[in-house]
């Protein structure tokens, strides 16, 4: 297949994704209409089997996915972190408990490495699955038996839960954040809540870094992205592999930005974060073009496990640890549950609270005023964090 005809159709995919996660208000994610159109445009042929490889994006997502996770460090700050301790505690508590439990009991259950691939996928993001699939390409080159699944299953299994926890988790904390905004509007009814009208933004000193002219450029922001990339595999080397590479980029992002030798959002300052990202989500859909129905059937077990039980133990842990934290028991959850989707479902899901349970501008306002930040600031702390933290920990585990 020419490459630009296979872009072009990954395009039209993603396209149709992010139309019908626009029209209902992003209750179907876009991965997961990627996902089943990927999945029968395989299984049935009506697309070629190496469609992902020929457009070209393959190559260039296994070559970023380092620089948008440093990236990533740069949108937290110490500050921010501070600020919003209670929320990162929480947060962070419930994936490192999650991880402990889930790898446990999975193991005694199914085997090591469908616990550790289940388990990085209902507590990670895109990120955690591609760390998760590389690591089953390494040990197996992503055909051979790998426990109790052959690799291309072991692959897909973590990719399948991604789609289908971002689904739960919509559903679950909209809920949620809906009844702790009528909280908060009874609140603001009574006095014990104010509107400030001025906007909080972030002190232009610290969008400033101390790097010479020529390296704040698109050019020389995506070289210094690099750099630190670079810096960072060698860093994991020094350990023999045993700290990944990826947990050092995050570090490294974070310290970067602190000091002002990277800019905040780094990336969006290049242009080229969009078509980067799509890069990195489109390896996580190559595994489909291997599968065939019948294989899944074995996936429906373990899929049914991570997603009942890493649910439940996320209620159960977050509102333990919010109320000690001081947070109310819905508000923990909510935080918690951003294990399950991330930024930006929080500021989407936290906006339609709002509005719906708000009778007036600044009843809206108060609310968003209330819960966005927090939010915001919950789906850094699980999904762009910790979760990478103890993927890129856990994903050692795995045997060949």
């Amino acid at each position: 297949m020419e490459p630009v005809i296979a872009f072009t159709v990954v395009m039209l995919i993603w396209t149709l994704g992010e139309f019908v996660s626009a029209k209902t208000n992003a209750l179907i994610s876009m991965m997961l209409v990627a996902s089943v159109i990927f999945l029968v445009g395989f299984t049935t042929d009506w697309l070629p089997h190496d469609l992902i490889k020929h457009s070209g994006l393959l190559n260039l997502g296994n070559a970023v996915i380092g620089v948008i996770i440093v990236h990533l460090g740069t949108m937290m700050s110490f500050k921010d972190l501070k600020a919003q301790w209670r929320t990162f505690i929480i947060g962070s508590v419930t994936v490192v408990i999650m991880t402990l439990i889930l790898i446990f009991v999975g193991e005694l259950i199914f085997d090591r490495n469908v616990a550790v691939s289940g388990t990085a996928a209902i507590t990670g993001g895109t990120l955690s699955v591609l760390m998760i699939q590389n690591k089953v390409t390494e040990l197996s080159g992503g055909s051979g038996n790998l426990g109790m699944l052959t690799g291309s299953l072991l692959a897909v299994f973590p990719l399948l839960i991604l789609n289908l926890k971002n689904l739960l988790g919509f559903l679950t904390t909209s809920v949620i954040l809906r009844k702790e905004a009528q909280s908060l509007k009874m609140k603001y009814r009574q006095g014990e809540l104010t509107l400030y009208e001025e906007e909080v933004k972030e002190n232009e000193e610290e969008q400033q870094s101390i790097l010479p002219e020529f390296l704040q450029t698109a050019y020389g922001t995506l070289f210094m992205l690099g750099a630190t990339v670079c810096l960072a595999l060698i860093l994991s080397q020094l350990t023999d592999g045993y700290v990944n590479m990826f947990v050092i980029a995050l570090l490294l992002g974070i310290v970067l930005r602190h000091f002002k030798i990277l800019k905040p959002n780094s990336l969006s300052t290049t242009d080229s974060f969009g078509l980067l990202m799509i890069s990195i989500m489109v390896i996580a859909f190559g595994p489909l073009a291997d599968i065939v129905p019948a294989d899944l059937l074995a996936l429906i077990a373990p899929i049914v496990f991570y997603l009942a039980v890493g649910a439940l133990l996320i209620v159960l842990i977050s509102y333990v640890i919010g109320k000690i934290v001081g947070y109310s028991g819905y508000l923990a959850m909510a935080v918690g549950l951003t294990t399950l989707f991330g930024f930006p479902g929080t500021m989407v899901l936290t906006k339609e609270a709002a509005e719906a349970v708000g009778e007036s501008k600044q009843e809206i306002a108060v609310i968003e005023q209330n819960l966005l930040p927090i939010m915001v600031t919950a789906g850094f702390s699980t999904i762009t964090i910790t979760s990478v933290l103890t993927g890129g920990i856990i994903v050692g585990l795995m045997i060949g």
